[in-house]
């Protein structure tokens, strides 16, 4: 009796613990069914480059435990949506879940790359060969020493099993609103890629450095501290565009702590800062419209103000201060061109062309950085064209302000040393002149001629014709002596009827007697519709630096004398210093009593 009853309480625990048993692998069924597996993302070298658009993805506060709480079924993922901006802040992490498998018989090399120059923190969780996690970082807040590969973006290359999937992890952080696009591509492309894409930022970036060596060269030349400004808003902006890019984190400051974190904001508000002080050189608005100059200037100081405030503020309320900035600056130029070019000053044009690609790309960029506008070709590139073409804007409106400030100083220096009466040099500058032909008669050996020309009857004129009359003679004795020579030639007025004349590259006398000569015939003649116009009577003494020199004070002293000794009715008009003589020594045969007033108004 005792033994049906024991072998019916086994079979009744046998049945409780199959049942139990059959319980927990639906359980465990139903729970490996409830966990969101990613979409297999199959690598194909017929599509050597893969846009990530499927995945899982979790976001909030950085979870205790990493990779741990990622791979246990602790974070609740959901799937990826790639175009989605994340709110990133501080203390909060994007997880993503990636699963990749080559195309079978595929023997390439993949890499996943985050294009985001600005981000602060990837990291990429792959599995080992005895399966512990490890992982690879990169960006911003990463010293690029510690990047598993240097460049301008963070990339890694991935580790995948052949023949069955592949699962890793991405994480990333950042400290304003971002959207994170990924991409899986083979090396070749990477590779390919890059050296596409450093190739076009050499150009723009070799472009831009020849600007600055030529406003530099400039300011130099011209000494106009206006392309010292240009030139230092220039390389800002050079060094801000690096750091937007990318490029100078992996060139120039990669391994500077913090620096390449805040580098774009601080370099963008200290180039608005420099370009409100250009614009308002080029624009002249200091006198004209004084309220536009006063925002200009503000601007000016309140970029400086915003760069130390972005290197110490939370990096969302520095980008609340940055972003406004910039937005302002980009919108003042707009206004401040405008304003230039309905005033009629050509600068206007140069700076409204490049004014307007520069203010769209900035509204641009800093909806980007803002994780508003999606991240696009036009979002990555465009400020680059932008300042690819506003900076030769700028140029040519630098240059055609100094040429307009040069002409009006060349018009001022032109009135202090030209004779009004004439258009000729005053007596000091051509004296000058006249020193540089002899220092590089010395130095070179180079051959000139100097001639002091008089028109010997200028007093006579005065006398018996008038003041008009005589002011009249010494123009026609001007546009005589200037069909004579060339325009390298030095012409100016040393008194009252002498006139000074320099022939440059001249080594015998038969140049300056030709010149000499058809002057004086040129006065004794006639002019066609003019037959009651008073002739010239001119008398040239010359000499030949080759046969005569002497410093020039001494030189038109001795050439004064030798005009002193003439007659007013010398048959000789035409002397030279005779070689290694004083001009002393050459008297006049003449007699004085041979001319008269009379005689000279009939000649």
């Amino acid at each position: 009796m005792g033994h049906p009853t024991v072998r019916q309480e086994g079979r009744g625990w046998r049945m409780a613990a199959g049942w139990l048993l059959f319980a927990l692998v639906l359980m465990a069924g139903l729970a490996r069914a409830a966990t969101p597996q990613p979409a297999l993302l199959l690598l194909d070298v017929a599509r050597p480059e893969l846009q990530v658009r499927a995945g899982l993805a979790w976001f909030g506060a950085q979870p205790p435990g990493g990779i741990g709480a990622a791979t246990s079924g602790r974070l609740p993922f959901t799937d990826f949506q790639p175009h989605r901006s994340i709110a990133f802040g501080e203390g909060k992490s994007l997880w993503l879940k990636l699963r990749l498998q080559p195309a079978p018989g595929s023997t390439d090399q993949w890499q996943l790359e985050v294009p985001v120059s600005v981000v602060d923190y990837v990291a990429l969780y792959q599995q080992d060969a005895a399966g512990r996690w490890y992982a690879r970082t990169a960006g911003d807040l990463v010293p690029m020493r510690e990047w598993p590969r240097a460049g301008r973006y963070p990339f890694f290359r991935l580790q995948l099993r052949h023949g069955a999937p592949t699962d890793v992890f991405v994480e990333v952080r950042h400290a304003t609103p971002l959207t994170v696009p990924l991409r899986v591509v083979t090396s070749a492309v990477h590779y390919e890629r890059t050296q596409f894409e450093y190739l076009g930022f050499g150009l723009v970036m070799g472009a831009l450095g020849l600007l600055v060596l030529a406003s530099l060269l400039r300011a130099l030349l011209m000494r106009d501290p206006a392309y010292n400004w240009y030139a230092t808003y220039a390389l800002v902006a050079m060094l801000a565009l690096g750091a937007y890019t990318g490029i100078a984190n992996h060139v120039f400051w990669g391994d500077a702590d913090a620096w390449p974190d805040v580098a774009p904001g601080v370099l963008s508000a200290i180039g608005g800062s420099v370009s409100m002080l250009i614009v308002s050189r080029l624009s002249s608005l200091l006198t004209r419209i004084r309220r536009l100059a006063r925002m200009l200037h503000a601007l000016g100081w309140l970029g400086l103000v915003i760069a130390l405030l972005y290197m110490v503020l939370d990096r969302g309320v520095a980008l609340l201060l940055l972003g406004p900035y910039l937005v302002a600056v980009g919108g003042v130029t707009l206004h401040a061109a405008g304003v230039t070019w309905r005033r009629g000053d050509p600068v206007g044009m140069w700076l409204l062309v490049g004014a307007v690609p520069l203010a769209l790309a900035v509204v641009v960029a800093v909806g980007r950085m803002a994780g508003v506008l999606e991240r696009g070709w036009i979002a990555e590139y465009g400020l680059v064209l932008a300042l690819t073409f506003n900076l030769p804007m700028l140029f040519g409106a630098l240059n055609s302000r100094s040429e307009e400030r040069r002409s009006v100083e060349l018009r001022r220096i032109a009135a202090e040393n030209q004779d009004p009466l004439t258009g000729l040099m005053k007596r000091g500058p051509f004296t000058a002149r006249l020193r540089q032909a002899l220092a590089r008669h010395q130095r070179r050996g180079e051959g000139a001629a100097i001639a002091v020309i008089e028109l010997a009857n200028h007093e006579w004129i005065q006398k018996t014709r008038g003041a008009e009359a005589a002011e009249e003679a010494l123009l026609r004795s001007v546009i005589k002596l200037r069909t004579l020579v060339r325009d390298v030639d030095t012409t100016g007025r040393l008194g009252e009827n002498r006139f000074g004349l320099i022939l440059e590259g001249v080594g015998m006398r038969k140049p300056m007697s030709g010149v000499a000569s058809r002057l004086v015939a040129s006065g004794l003649m006639e002019e066609p519709g003019r037959p009651r116009d008073v002739v010239l009577h001119f008398h040239v003494a010359a000499v030949v630096l080759h046969e005569h020199s002497a410093p020039a004070d001494e030189l038109l002293q001795a050439l004064g004398a030798l005009l002193d000794d003439m007659s007013p009715r010398t048959q000789r008009p035409v002397r030279f210093i005779e070689q290694g003589n004083p001009p002393s020594t050459i008297a006049d045969l003449d007699t004085p009593e041979a001319g008269s007033a009379s005689d000279m108004a009939t000649a």
